[in-house]
């Protein structure tokens, strides 16, 4: 005795899409991952702003990125802690910089303050591509830090230079140790 069986003869062909399917979901997410953690160990958190009384008007720079760098200083003739807080992606930059002095370089729109020089911290403030700059001092109590680990520094700049004609700064960050330098060019 015969039968008769009905044969899906599309079946094959459709578990074949539904494995491909399965693959480019699963390459897609594991992409999504990846980029997520490449991207941030380039940038990590930080918002504020820096505010600057220019003789051509006021300047308003939207912090957008902080990265925090390690390694000698000439000046202070030891190894110091940098924070670059900038309203680009610095990120790919410092990775490649072989040395600190390179590491505030392309520093365009932010502010750069040293740790670890002495009694006072040391910052560089820059905007408009460099055209306006501006150097001093503050006190340590304006950097109110959260988290202080060799790796990580988390907390809240708010400095205020404004009488004396620098910045005024108000920024929070959470940011890892973004690279290690062992010299200084």
């Amino acid at each position: 005795m015969m039968r008769d069986e009905v044969v899906d003869v599309h079946a094959d062909r459709r578990a074949a899409e539904r494995c491909r399917w399965s693959r480019w979901m699963a390459a897609g997410c594991a992409l999504a991952v990846a980029t997520l953690v490449a991207g941030g160990a380039c940038a990590d958190r930080g918002q504020g702003t820096i505010s600057y009384a220019a003789k051509s008007g006021a300047i308003t720079v939207t912090v957008k990125n902080v990265y925090l760098v390690k390694g000698p200083d000439m000046a202070a003739g030891k190894t110091i802690r940098r924070l670059i807080f900038s309203a680009s992606d610095l990120g790919p930059k410092i990775k490649g910089c072989q040395g600190m002095a390179c590491s505030e370089s392309d520093l365009r729109e932010g502010l750069a303050l040293d740790l670890d020089t002495g009694s006072r911290l040391k910052y560089w403030f820059t905007a408009n591509g460099q055209k306006v700059q501006y150097s001093g001092t503050v006190v340590p109590t304006a950097l109110k830090l959260t988290t202080d680990s060799p790796q990580r520094l988390a907390g809240k700049l708010t400095l205020d230079d404004s009488s004396a004609g620098g910045p005024k700064a108000e920024i929070e960050f959470d940011v890892p140790m973004t690279k290690e330098f062992t010299q200084w060019r």
